[in-house]
């Protein structure tokens, strides 16, 4: 044993190495000839800025921010509290320093906007809440343009205690600013950067919007927000009952998206589909060239420098997917990416990703270790990528297989489920339906029939289409798989009859299936027989009416006609005599 021992360590190093140097041959032909089909020629947005500066805070502050401005800069200075270290050294210096710049004063402050277009107003010793730039630049205001112009700031320097954007990433052209009389270099160097930004700017327009597949409201009712709670720079506001998207403040993290539960957004730079092709091309080339157990790792242009130092640490198997930001792709796209050939996806997140936006890939992920319980996979083929953990690790269960040769094509819901399903058949996952965890976007509707009187007040405002009228007959059916548990049809019935049922049927037929929640008779009408209401809804009707004084007679009548015949009924007199329609 002694002998034999160093020969069989000595073979198994040999295979390892040998297995190691073809998969790193692999990786890089996979990422040689794997390119991507990006649109060359996004749509834009435009950001046009004069320098106008404003600088914001206690009035030693923002005097010694102006002191250390680059020549040729004249800022307005905004006093909005008291001084902020009054036995500064340099205090006297920094206020001889800026004699020439006067500070203006205001109360409660309030700013707005974005690079070129920041408007501050307040509250002036009157108590009249006034703007800082039209008092400022009243001949802007008043020069004769088409369309006019509205005077604004392009840059704002805040040096207040708290900031006047309360927001993860604040939008661009402002900057909150510490101000340390013993890092006067540092501040300098902030201001001088902030400077920069003057002239004409464009960045990618990052998003997708569909308002006929959103489920934020429908008639009234509210719905679904999980796009308003993940994103870190406030661009998503609801107006008139509609979410809309500034994209001048949208920095493109992409969490909007990736929260969406029907694709109503969706990230545009580029989009899941194109990405979805690439991850399939990248991964076929992989297992051309030889490479075995490919996992993904998707990273930000945000985690690009200390993803790439990683990567040179890690087995040969982990192929690079860089993106615009981590969170724009979602749990649709990890999902497809298993079903493509991936043993396992990984998700850098950096130090610097805001809470929301890392508290948003959490949920996705405990949403896809479900969907990986139901699909027969262990829950460690997605996760976070973790640089701390041993990485050579192999992925629990069976070896990953190519089980679509074709990349998806469908809205994000489709291909989610898509994938799964054929990871699902492959592993011959569960059949019992799926806890989920709470607010996830999957699951069924319990109806108390006995409650129902089939209103369709639930049809009108699914925005899904899960639950839709029969058609032919006074019936409510439902599909599971379109249901994202928007909440809409509970509030919007008047009887309380649905329930909501977080989770998730993993058998496919199931799960697709027209189920029928109700149905019934229908009340014909008794003029030209066309079905018109539910049977027992014109019963409790006329059980209601029975003794009212309008409902008697003809008028009792009338409840059993459809909508056009007892319109005609009631004015069959006035038609019949021409005379008598002059009276009316």
């Amino acid at each position: 044993m002694s002998i034999e021992q160093p020969i069989t360590t000595s073979v198994a190093t040999l295979t390892a190495d040998g297995v190691a140097a073809r998969n790193e041959r692999a990786r890089a032909h996979a990422l040689q000839h794997t390119v991507k089909t990006d649109n060359l020629i996004p749509a834009t947005v435009s950001y046009q800025s004069q320098g106008r500066l404003l600088l914001v805070g206690p009035e030693d502050s923002i005097r010694r921010a102006a002191s250390l401005l680059p020549q040729g800069v004249m800022p307005t200075l905004l006093v909005t509290e008291s001084v902020f270290d009054a036995e500064a050294a340099d205090l006297e210096a920094i206020f001889e320093a800026t004699a020439t710049l006067d500070a203006l004063t205001l109360r409660e402050p309030s700013l707005t906007g974005y690079l070129g277009q920041f408007q501050l107003t307040g509250l002036n010793g009157q108590g009249e809440r006034i703007s800082l730039a039209a008092l400022c630049f009243p001949q802007q205001a008043a020069a004769v343009s088409e369309p006019p112009r509205v005077p604004r700031f392009d840059l704002v320097a805040d040096l207040g205690r708290v900031p006047l954007f309360a927001l993860e990433r604040p939008p661009v052209g402002y900057l909150h600013l510490f101000d340390d009389a013993d890092q006067a270099a540092r501040l300098a160097g902030q201001l001088a950067e902030l400077c920069a930004l003057t002239g004409i700017f464009d960045k990618p327009r990052y998003f997708r919007l569909d308002p006929e597949a959103c489920a934020f409201t429908a008639r009234g009712v509210p719905g679904c927000s999980r796009c308003l709670d993940v994103c870190p720079t406030d661009a998503l506001k609801p107006i008139n009952g509609r979410i809309q998207i500034d994209p001048h403040l949208c920095q493109g993290f992409g969490s909007c998206a990736s929260a969406c539960p029907t694709g109503a957004i969706g990230y545009h730079q580029p989009d899941a589909n194109t990405c979805g092709d690439y991850l399939l091309r990248l991964l076929k080339h992989y297992r051309e060239a030889g490479g075995d157990a490919p996992q993904l790792l998707i990273a930000g242009e945000s985690e690009r420098e200390w993803v790439e130092a990683e990567l040179a640490r890690l087995p040969a198997n982990w192929l690079p997917v860089w993106v615009e930001e981590s969170a724009s792709l979602g749990i649709e796209s990890w999902f497809a990416a298993l079903a493509y050939g991936a043993s396992a996806v990984r998700i850098a997140l950096g130090d610097d990703a805001p809470a929301s936006v890392r508290a948003l890939v959490e949920r996705e992920l405990a949403s896809a270790a479900v969907l990986l319980a139901g699909a027969g996979l262990a829950a460690d083929r997605i996760g976070l990528f973790n640089p701390d953990a041993k990485q050579d690790k192999p992925i629990s269960g069976q070896p990953a297989l190519a089980l679509l040769d074709k990349p998806l094509k469908g809205d994000k819901r489709e291909n989610l489920f898509a994938a799964f399903d054929a990871l699902w058949q492959a592993n011959e996952g569960r059949r019992e339906p799926l806890a989920v965890p709470h607010g996830a976007p999957y699951g069924s509707v319990e109806l108390k029939e006995s409650d129902c009187t089939l209103c369709m007040g639930c049809v009108a405002v699914c925005p899904s289409r899960a639950l839709h009228a029969v058609g032919h007959a006074p019936g409510l059916n439902f599909i599971e798989q379109d249901c994202i548990q928007c909440g809409m049809c509970e509030k919007a019935c008047p009887e309380q009859a649905i329930v909501l049922v977080p989770r998730l049927q993993p058998v496919p037929e199931a799960r697709r299936a027209v189920q029928s929640l109700k149905a019934e008779e229908a009340a014909c009408c008794i003029r030209c027989a066309k079905p018109f209401a539910p049977a027992s809804l014109i019963r409790r009707i006329q059980q209601k009416l029975a003794g009212h004084s309008h409902f008697q007679n003809e008028a009792a009548q009338r409840l059993l006609m459809c909508e056009e015949c007892r319109v005609k009924d009631v004015f069959a007199a006035l038609a019949a005599d021409p005379v008598s329609q002059l009276k009316v």
